[in-house]
């Protein structure tokens, strides 16, 4: 007789499922991690906008290839070394009062590098659109909506 055994077929198909289980994960980590990357950037320009509403100054946002950072402007407006900080611990490794900073995962670059602010009213100094691992990032010129 030609052929498996029902036992051969059910130790390949085990065999199979445990290889898929366990290198699958690794195939999509870093998707994951760009996806997650892209959502806390989005989630820090708001913050940004919120910040410079709620105290009615400039936040400047500057965006690198592989971080994003918050910084405070002066009464003229011009960017200064003072750091926007966490209020919560919502980034990994971050704790209340921490400088913002977001750094890319490994694979993960932003684009274009760029300089941009909020106003007191939360308008941004200019229209931007931002690329993160290929998904693009929006904030309207007029309105700083973030999308």
């Amino acid at each position: 007789m030609k052929g498996f055994s029902l036992i051969e077929l059910v130790v390949v198909i085990l065999l199979t499922a445990i290889l898929a289980a366990v290198a699958l994960p690794r195939f999509t980590d870093t998707e994951s991690k760009a996806t997650w990357f892209h959502e806390q950037v989005k989630g820090g320009l708001r913050y940004a906008q919120r910040q410079a509403v709620a105290q009615r100054r400039c936040v400047f946002v500057q965006v690198a290839a592989t971080d994003v950072k918050l910084f405070y402007g002066d009464s003229s407006c011009v960017i200064t070394a003072t750091p926007l900080t966490f209020m919560s611990t919502s980034a990994e490794g971050t704790a209340p009062g921490d400088p913002f900073a977001l750094a890319a995962p490994s694979g993960v670059t932003l684009s274009p590098v760029t300089t941009f602010s909020f106003n007191g009213l939360g308008q941004p100094s200019a229209g931007v659109s931002l690329s993160v691992a290929g998904r693009s990032i929006t904030v309207a010129a007029e309105t700083g909506y973030v999308y």
